[in-house]
């Protein structure tokens, strides 16, 4: 089901654009409200950049359990580089899946939206929690956790949110899973949301009800 929009009008070219393709520019003397077509010819010609804004339709990918996820797109220059963004919507606002290019500003906007459709691609058919009838979500065999963080509005902050599968997953909950592999080492890493990077596989697993499986390590 595709998500509604929330709309808000540009004060430059006077559209209404959803609310997720707006900045606010700040000034002395007060603040304006662009759609990132008219801030990108801003910064373009501020720079003296050959650049030409493009839209992209949403497009919809099926995740590995059937699931349909509609990824919308946004595009922000930034000086000399340009940044594309894939999201999903909930509440008219940028939620679940979240991925980033970036590229030069004059590279051509079709093959970095390319790369990223394939960066797309590949999260789909990765998967990291599993449904148990007892213990309820939990990480699966292969013992790796991708995703991204988020603000938590029950903790005020505090505490984060991380996003997994494109589900907002509580620090609680996420702690809950971890217990699965106590006395087991890990690794966290930490990267820009622009990046991807190649995991470690684990060897051995503690499952819920306390057996463990067993399997080669290896990279991904």
């Amino acid at each position: 089901m595709a998500e509604e929009n929330r709309y808000t009008r540009c004060e430059a070219c006077g559209n209404d654009v959803p609310g997720y393709d707006t900045v606010h520019l700040s000034y002395d003397k007060g603040s304006r409200l662009l759609c990132l077509r008219c801030f990108n010819d801003m910064i373009s010609e501020s720079h003296g950049i050959d650049f030409t804004h493009e839209s992209f339709d949403p497009i919809t990918l099926q995740d590995v359990d059937g699931i349909n996820h509609e990824f919308h797109f946004r595009v922000h220059l930034l000086g000399t580089k340009v940044s594309i963004d894939a999201f999903e919507l909930k509440n008219g606002e940028p939620a679940g899946y979240e991925f980033q290019v970036v590229g030069d500003a004059e590279e051509d906007l079709l093959n970095l939206f390319k790369k990223l459709f394939e960066r797309l691609r590949r999260a789909m058919v990765q998967k990291h929690l599993k449904e148990d009838d007892r213990f309820g979500p939990q990480i699966t065999d292969e013992a790796t956790v991708r995703g991204h963080i988020e603000w938590d509005e029950d903790t005020d902050g505090m505490l984060p949110c991380l996003v997994i599968d494109g589900k907002e997953i509580s620090w609680e909950a996420f702690g809950r899973m971890l217990m699965t592999f106590e006395g087991f080492h890990f690794q966290l890493e930490i990267f820009d949301k622009s990046e991807e990077r190649q995991e470690v596989v684990r060897k051995g697993v503690k499952n819920a009800d306390g057996s463990r499986d067993s399997t080669d390590s290896g990279t991904t």
